[in-house]
């Protein structure tokens, strides 16, 4: 399968739909956790590990925080919406400049944790839609960078 990267048009904000809830009900509560660990994991290493806590007590905070939002949009339980309510996503990335680049480094962590999932092409396809669409919302800062249509497959 192929998980592409899309450019992003600087200032607009996309449509997006959630992943389908076949990705919850094929990997679970306990493989979104383990997901998610393992995808911050990465990203620590990264080149943009900066936005992360290096501290290992900070970042399973952010992990265990992170993990509640995607189990919600993911289908399973209201978590996030129970202990946050609403969430504002451009508000909770304001204090972070990022880029076309980070957001294409922060996809690119993901793609080598989905490439890992043992699920349907089909739920996996799902989540990436949605992640890729849905990463577009973060982007703050305009660098020009130029990125082709299809920069990175699996």
């Amino acid at each position: 399968m192929d998980y592409k990267i899309t450019k992003t048009e600087f200032g607009k904000k996309p449509d997006f739909d959630l992943p389908t809830p076949l990705f919850y009900k094929e990997l679970g509560e306990e493989g979104l956790v383990k997901l998610f660990n393992d995808f911050y994991d990465l990203l620590v290493d990264s080149d943009i590990s900066n936005f992360f806590p290096q501290d290992e007590k900070e970042l399973a905070k952010v992990k265990a925080h992170n993990v509640k939002f995607f189990i919600e949009a993911c289908g399973g339980p209201k978590y996030y919406t129970e202990a946050v309510g609403h969430f504002d996503m451009i508000k909770a990335h304001e204090p972070f400049s990022i880029t076309e680049k980070a957001r294409t480094e922060w996809l690119g962590c993901m793609q080598q944790i989905l490439a890992k999932v043992d699920i349907s092409e089909e739920a996996k396809q799902s989540f990436w839609n949605y992640l890729e669409t849905f990463s577009k919302h973060t982007v703050n800062v305009d660098t020009g960078l130029k990125l082709p249509e299809d920069i990175v497959k699996i």
